[in-house]
C-alpha cells in the first residue's frame, strides 16, 4: 500500500530532520521517497520556524500499524503531550494519504504541502 506522510519539527531542526530521514530510510529502505526539507513559519504565528518534508512510502503495514509505529517513533524522539501543548515539536509525522483515502484535509491546503507535493508527484496526481 502507498502512503503519503508529512514530517515536521520546530526544535533542534537539523538534527531531528537527519534522525527522521535516517530512521525512516532504514525502516522502509528503497520503499520511501523524500522531498527536501523546507523552512516554514508557524501557521498560527509565533516565533521560530519549522522544517517540513513529505515522503511517499510503499508498505505492507496496515494504517493502524503505521500510525502506531509513527507515534512510537515520535515519542522516542522526545515528543509528549505537555510539550506539544506548549508548541515544542521534536518530530511530527502525519499520514496524509493511505491508499486512496486522504486524511487531514486542512493539511493538504498548507503551502508547504502543495509545494513539496510537486516534487513527489510532478504529474499532479493525488
Amino acid at each position: 500500500m502507498k502512503a503519503l506522510i508529512a514530517i515536521g519539527t520546530n526544535c533542534n531542526q537539523s538534527d531531528n530532520a537527519l534522525a527522521v530521514r535516517e530512521t525512516l530510510g532504514a525502516m522502509f529502505g528503497s520503499d520511501i521517497r523524500f522531498t527536501r526539507f523546507l523552512k516554514t513559519r508557524p501557521e498560527e504565528g509565533g516565533d521560530g520556524y519549522y522544517i517540513n518534508a513529505l515522503a511517499e512510502i510503499r508498505t505492507g503495514m496496515t494504517l493502524a500499524q503505521l500510525k502506531a509505529w509513527f507515534k512510537q517513533f515520535e515519542t522516542s524522539c522526545g515528543r509528549n503531550a505537555e510539550d506539544s501543548g506548549d508548541g515544542f515539536i521534536p518530530i511530527d509525522i502525519d499520514i496524509l494519504q493511505y491508499g486512496n483515502h486522504k486524511y487531514k484535509e486542512r493539511d493538504w491546503q498548507r503551502h508547504y504541502v502543495q509545494t513539496l507535493l510537486k516534487e513527489l508527484r510532478p504529474d499532479g496526481r493525488s
